[in-house]
């Protein structure tokens, strides 16, 4: 399996995505500037299929790095939840602090 997809594979994925970076919506001006990222990643097993494929800006991705998107759902929780706890946020509870990333929509099969 070819470690990378090909051209014209990716730029449709980027395309679908109109240009943002599934995870957080940044949008860069050179489109060049989105990384690769597989939903499942290829360390665990993941393939170069369009479902899979998401472009992900470089912080994004590297932040992600080897984890599924329920992990780094978990995982981007866990930082806002301490970010809001170390400001002093006392309100509500953030038990119910919903994660959704830019690129879910209804029909995503990562959103729950």
């Amino acid at each position: 399996m070819p470690r990378t997809p090909a051209k014209t594979q990716w730029w449709g994925v980027v395309r679908k995505q109109d240009g943002h970076c599934w995870y957080c919506g940044y949008k860069p001006e050179v489109l060049t500037d989105l990384t690769v990222d597989h939903a499942v990643p290829q360390c665990r097993g993941g393939k170069n299929d369009d479902w899979n494929l998401l472009p992900a800006c470089e912080y994004c991705n590297r932040l992600k790095d080897n984890l599924t998107i329920s992990e780094f759902r978990k995982l981007v929780k866990a930082l806002i939840v301490r970010n809001m706890l170390s400001l002093g946020y006392v309100g509500g509870d953030l038990r119910k602090v919903k994660i959704v990333f830019y690129g879910e929509g209804n029909s995503s099969p990562f959103g729950f």
